[in-house]
């Protein structure tokens, strides 16, 4: 198979201003105020496209490629101090350091692209070329890298990507370059960053949090090796743990069910996840062991929830229960677990002997209109240009009715994405149309802790959905008694089967004592 990869044009014109020289380069870069990502990293960008635009022989590319590549990495911390721990949309500084980053790693991958097509047009005409394989393994590492950056600020992987990693993993395929290394004995091959690829975008990263994405990350570079690769068989493809991934799209891998994969046929091959799923019951059951007697167990509790949310994730993706249906409506939304209970209570009098007031449940919490893309029964998918700067995260709670009119409803935001051009779009599950809104605290131990709002969901026979509470993130223990305040009067709970802890709330089934 041909390799066809997209190469920035070459301008003759740039010739005489580009730095060549390896060494020099290596001397200025040393010199740029690394201190200041943004003046730092928009110089590099200027030079690298420059230098990607230029006549260099290949080896002579490579080594300043080398040199950049160096630089970038000493300048990733500060481009992610800038970018990361927001909620979205990000903030204009915040934003300008996410597209800065993309389009370094970006313009470096282009640059080996040009080294790669090079060498190898080079080889036809002199022999050998131990350096393709080399090439191939760092393409592939720098998009891992690439949609790495991506994932934590919730943007699409940039269009040609997709089928360019596809295609050079054909041709390592083809030419047998799947076990190189690029000179460390111990590091990932070729074949080891593409699985570590495709089990990220499997991992569904939009609906985590960047905090819970670095945890993603860490899951998918430690065990990503225990996923295979397999031809398409009908019934392979139609089972749990078997992802379709078509090596002749611009698409990243999918889960199928019962969908016929024969068309698929020599342009396509699927993921294996099972073994990756048993070694990670295996990681679970090792951190449920530790959690008794863990020293910092919130955290061993995060990774926990983690593995979980992975486990379910690669083997079998979640599915639409109904199709959704383009929309072009307005809601109203407000956002967080306290405006969606204030939302709940709207127009109704306090209760509580003060404790109400001393919720923050008092009032009516700014809503902001979203324009519907779609929906379906179970939920809405929305976009905004006038979301207020970093608030939003995967895993938050939200209020949400059609606008000017309609009850409320208490929804979760399963996916978050900026967009290009600066609008937000996110994925909305409805937890339930009507909720009961309570006031929470530890009924042993803390008796005096402030209540806190929580919102009691109501059981739906037809989903065979038990009663839940949601409360403010943190609340949860298994068998935890919960005093409780309701308009009816006070009440004792008692904490049951945890159904998902998100950044934003712990969700879970309870008993009445």
């Amino acid at each position: 198979m041909p390799l066809s990869l997209k190469l920035p044009e070459k301008d003759a014109k740039l010739a005489d201003f580009v730095e060549l020289r390896p060494k020099a380069v290596r001397d200025w870069l040393a010199a740029l105020p690394n201190h200041h990502p943004l003046d730092a990293g928009r110089q590099i960008l200027d030079a690298l496209a420059s230098c990607n635009r230029v006549e260099v022989d290949p080896e002579e590319r490579i080594k300043l490629l080398d040199e950049y590549q160096s630089a970038l990495a000493l300048l990733a911390g500060g481009f992610e101090e800038i970018y990361l721990s927001q909620g979205l949309p990000l903030r204009d500084k915040a934003r300008q350091a996410a597209l800065l980053a993309r389009s370094l790693w970006q313009e470096l991958a282009d640059g080996y692209k040009v080294a790669l097509i090079e060498r190898l047009e080079k080889r036809f005409v002199f022999g050998g070329n131990k350096l393709a394989p080399q090439l191939v393994h760092q393409i592939i590492a720098i998009y891992y890298r690439l949609y790495q950056i991506c994932c934590r600020v919730s943007m699409a992987m940039p269009e040609g990507v997709w089928l360019e990693v596809h295609s050079l993993f054909r041709f390592g395929v083809e030419h047998r370059y799947l076990d190189e290394t690029r000179g460390e004995p111990d590091g990932p091959t070729t074949s080891i960053y593409y699985k570590r690829l495709l089990l990220l975008s499997l991992a569904d990263p939009l609906r985590f949090a960047p905090a819970e994405q670095a945890r993603v990350i860490d899951v998918v570079d430690n065990y990503g090796h225990y996923a295979h690769f397999q031809p398409v068989v009908q019934q392979q493809a139609m089972a749990a743990g078997f992802f379709l991934v078509r090596l002749d799209a611009d698409e990243a891998p999918h889960y199928i069910g019962n969908r016929a994969v024969d068309d698929y046929q020599g342009t396509a091959m699927l993921v294996d996840t099972i073994d990756l799923g048993k070694k990670l019951h295996r990681v679970l059951a090792g951190l449920e062991a530790k959690a008794p007697t863990a020293g910092d167990r919130v955290k061993l509790l995060l990774w926990m929830d983690t593995v979980r949310r992975l486990i379910k994730q690669w083997s079998i993706a979640p599915k639409r229960v109904f199709q959704r249906i383009r929309n072009d409506a307005t809601v109203e939304l407000c956002h967080g677990l306290r405006a969606a209970a204030q939302s709940q209570r709207h127009g109704l009098p306090p209760f509580g002997n003060g404790h109400f007031a001393n919720a923050g449940l008092e009032g009516m919490p700014q809503g902001a209109s979203w324009r519907v893309i779609n929906e379906s029964p179970g939920g809405y998918a929305v976009t905004t240009r006038e979301a207020t700067p970093g608030r939003l995260h995967a895993g938050d709670m939200v209020g949400l009715r059609p606008e000017g009119d309609g009850a409320w409803m208490v929804a979760s935001i399963r996916w978050l994405q900026q967009c290009e051009d600066g609008a937000i779009e996110m994925g909305l599950q409805i937890l339930a149309a009507r909720a009961e809104v309570v006031l929470l605290r530890p009924a042993v131990g803390l008796v005096d802790a402030q209540y806190e709002p929580a919102l009691l969901l109501p059981e739906i026979t037809t989903l065979r959905q038990p009663p839940m509470i949601a409360t403010i993130k943190g609340h949860y223990a298994p068998l935890r008694e919960l005093s409780l305040l309701a308009e009816s009067g006070p009440r004792t709970v008692r904490a049951a089967k945890l159904v998902e802890q998100q950044m934003g709330y712990d969700l879970f089934e309870y008993t009445e004592d």
